[in-house]
């Protein structure tokens, strides 16, 4: 790892950012998920969306923090474990692997929510200061509650620019980016962006505009946030799929929007894994270098349709969603020569399973429809070596260093929680350790295939 070691020493040199990091696809999660848990977690971590944001916190009078009537913080206490034990678990697992999220928001506002004129009085008369209930209760939430990235603001009735500036800059220096949910009123969505990022440069990274409801005949083409990223919604009720994908189609294509959004997941009348990955499909999905392709899978039999690479590694349903490919639509298969693609129908290596060594112009029997899952491995060679990637990868932290093992031939990469990739470098044993002691103080992201493991310093 003497290379890796050199490269983290080096650190003007800044690589691209690389597609499969992209944060194009999200969807906002209502109560469901704490009603029907564990099951609505699992759906969440297998569907391939990029982000989920969390409806919603609400801010009361007092400052105090609830969701659905039942209080999250109080008087600079989380308390939200006495009916709600399960809640901090939850929400670590949504960005723990395998799953395609790497986002998380927490919302604040909706329609006939009070929140904000309860932030602006609470503001106008404590500030925001690290003795006020304000910033006590968002700090206790933000320290219990593990990988929460960004606030959502989606203010629908008080509007007051001062004191969301505030807010949004308090927000920032607690560790959290701010994306808005603008609808109407577009003169206070981008006075409050120039304030916000005149004072914290890049606190307000996104801009996602609710194109539903009553914003149905908005166009996003027309909400413009110069720097900042812009992302279009529709919800799961407003039409059925197709139209809704087609319309998000049209805005990438014309410049309107660089991602999307689905609001909201409360019930299971909808298929969030087919909504995931014809999002991702259209706005950045996952991509292989050439070099690295191994496999390649079409969702049409005879080589059509839609195709996408995969190098060596173990691909989980979420990872062909992040890939632009839905579970259960595999229709055919190219595999190079010395490689081998195994097909699974579960979403985890599991269930009923075919071996293919050589291209394969129509899948069928069990396999036809039914992919769900898939690990491409290289062929044991006469003298009984083989590559240990089909193996379990595992990463594991260990103070200042990462240990590596059975990843030999893939490739490594390290980024900032900004998606600057630091590192790439491809490993040349089945033990690799990557020393983070030349990293500045911060979170990382450190992957492997499929695998991917979160690291702070």
């Amino acid at each position: 790892m003497k290379n890796i070691l050199i490269t983290l020493l080096c650190m003007s040199i800044v690589l691209p950012l690389v597609a499969q990091d992209k944060i194009v696809s999200g969807v906002y999660v209502g109560g469901h998920i704490r009603r029907e848990r564990p099951e609505t977690i699992t759906t969440l971590r297998e569907s391939g969306f990029t982000y989920v944001l969390l409806f919603n916190v609400h801010v009361d009078k007092d400052g105090t923090l609830k969701t659905d009537g039942e209080t999250i913080c109080k008087n600079g206490e989380y308390v939200f474990d006495k009916t709600q034990p399960n809640y901090v678990e939850d929400v670590r697992l949504l960005k723990t692997q395998p799953t395609g999220i790497s986002r998380i928001e927490i919302v604040i506002g909706g329609w006939e929510n009070d929140s904000y004129n309860n932030i602006k009085s609470l503001i106008e008369k404590n500030g925001t200061g690290r003795t006020t209930m304000l910033y006590r209760n968002f700090k206790a939430l933000l320290e219990t509650v593990p990988g929460i990235d960004a606030v959502n603001n989606d203010d629908e009735q008080c509007y007051d620019v001062n004191t969301a500036t505030k807010f949004h800059v308090m927000m920032y220096d607690l560790g959290l980016k701010t994306t808005l949910a603008p609808y109407t009123y577009q003169s206070f969505w981008t006075k409050l962006a120039t304030e916000v990022n005149k004072q914290r440069r890049g606190a307000v990274d996104r801009v996602m505009v609710q194109c539903y409801d009553g914003g149905a005949w908005n166009d996003p083409l027309n909400w413009n946030f110069p720097g900042i990223e812009r992302h279009a919604g529709r919800t799961n009720y407003q039409t059925d799929m197709a139209t809704s994908i087609a319309q998000m189609q049209t805005w990438k294509d014309n410049g309107g929007a660089t991602g999307g959004f689905v609001w909201v997941y409360n019930d299971e009348t909808w298929d969030l894994n087919q909504w995931a990955a014809n999002m991702n499909r259209i706005f950045g999905a996952r991509t292989t270098p050439e070099d690295e392709t191994v496999v390649q899978i079409y969702s049409q039999r005879k080589y059509g349709g839609y195709c996408i690479n995969l190098p060596v590694g173990r691909h989980t349903k979420a990872d062909l969603s992040v890939y632009g490919m839905p579970a259960k639509t595999v229709a055919s298969l190219k595999v190079k020569e010395g490689y081998r693609a195994l097909l699974y129908t579960m979403p985890d290596f599991t269930g009923l399973s075919q071996k293919h060594e050589k291209d394969r112009e129509q899948l069928v029997g069990s396999m036809s429809n039914a992919v769900c899952s898939i690990i491409v491995e290289k062929v044991e060679s006469a003298d009984g070596i083989k590559n240990s990637a089909a193996e379990q990868t595992t990463l594991r932290s260990n103070g200042g260093e990462v240990t590596v093992t059975n990843a030999r031939g893939q490739m490594l990469t390290v980024h900032g929680t900004n998606g600057t990739e630091i590192v790439r470098q491809r490993l040349g044993t089945d033990n690799e350790t990557l020393p983070l002691g030349a990293l500045p103080h911060g979170i990382y992201i450190v992957r492997v295939g499929s695998k991917s493991i979160s690291i702070a310093k």
